[in-house]
């Protein structure tokens, strides 16, 4: 990643078909890595156009499930449990939907970094505000933040009581927890005012709801127009919004120090960052995306 555009990475040379033409192009390779701000800016853009012809165009809500700051160094130790982040997540709305015979159509996206690179493991989930009855009708959808609060913490909780026995390794922060009754009194004490679900204004339309998504779920970790310029130094600064104070800051690293943060984030291989649920997964979607079309266009 860090050759991305050199030529570490081989370079490409293009002529013209013509012999008696001297024109000779070189072109750098890129890495193609998620992580790349370079690349992961084309990803992003690519997937923005697939998913304007894609999405319904409606109303959609965009939340985001946080968990308690005690439990991250856990889920960095254990990358496995950020599976079940992503799937706890997902139940919780399609639990409460189809309580009333719905299921809507659902975006999942797992973020493991903050505003300054460090480890934040959280998951950004958008969904829609509507979804099929039985009767093919196009019908409204909504969902209680408290609720989802409650049922998010409950499971949660549960799935890391149930961790301990499948092999948990606990991170260096926590090499006090050496028994299940240390593990279970952690988890149950774990700040419990901490397990937020953030919900935010609906975004209406197809076209404006791929652009948020853009932004908020597939987005590598740091984009470049964070980066202060780089002169060669031993250094390099980027920009974050602090929320404490509201106000744009900047923080200063060393090469190794911003590798580091940033290397912690790059996910394993074939693993799925967004994933898709509802009637948007991948082996429903076919079938029932054309349904959706046609009951929100005689809605």
């Amino acid at each position: 990643m860090l050759a991305c555009g050199t030529r570490i990475l081989g370079v490409k040379e293009y002529n013209c078909d013509k012999p008696e033409c001297p024109h000779v192009r070189y072109v750098t390779n890129s890495c193609g890595s998620r992580a790349c701000p370079s690349c992961g800016k084309k990803a992003t853009d690519l997937w923005i156009a697939t998913q304007l012809n894609r999405l319904p165009d409606c109303d959609w809500v965009h939340l985001v499930f946080t968990l308690p700051d005690t439990l991250w160094p856990v889920f960095e130790s254990n990358r496995w449990l950020l599976n079940d982040v992503c799937r706890l997540a997902v139940e919780n709305l399609l639990y409460a939907a189809r309580k009333r015979g719905q299921e809507p159509g659902i975006f999942c996206a797992i973020h493991t970094y903050g505003r300054r690179l460090n480890w934040h493991p959280h998951v950004h989930v958008s969904v829609t505000c509507g979804c099929l009855n039985k009767h093919g009708q196009w019908k409204k959808l909504s969902f209680l933040k408290d609720a989802m609060r409650s049922r998010w913490m409950w499971n949660m909780r549960q799935r890391l009581l149930k961790a301990w026995s499948e092999g948990l390794a606990m991170p260096e922060s926590l090499s006090h927890i050496t028994t299940e009754s240390q593990w279970r009194s952690l988890v149950l004490k774990a700040g419990g005012k901490y397990w937020h679900v953030y919900m935010s204004k609906k975004t209406a339309g197809g076209r404006n709801t791929a652009r948020y998504l853009g932004r908020y779920l597939k987005k590598p970790p740091i984009a470049a127009s964070r980066l202060a310029h780089y002169n060669g130094g031993a250094s390099l600064s980027f920009r974050y919004l602090d929320h404490k104070t509201g106000e744009t800051a900047t923080e200063t690293l060393t090469q190794r120090e911003l590798v580091a943060r940033l290397k912690q984030h790059i996910p394993e291989k074939f693993f799925k960052m967004v994933r898709y649920f509802g009637f948007l997964a991948n082996r429903v979607c076919g079938e029932k995306l054309p349904q959706v079309y046609r009951a929100l266009n005689s809605s």
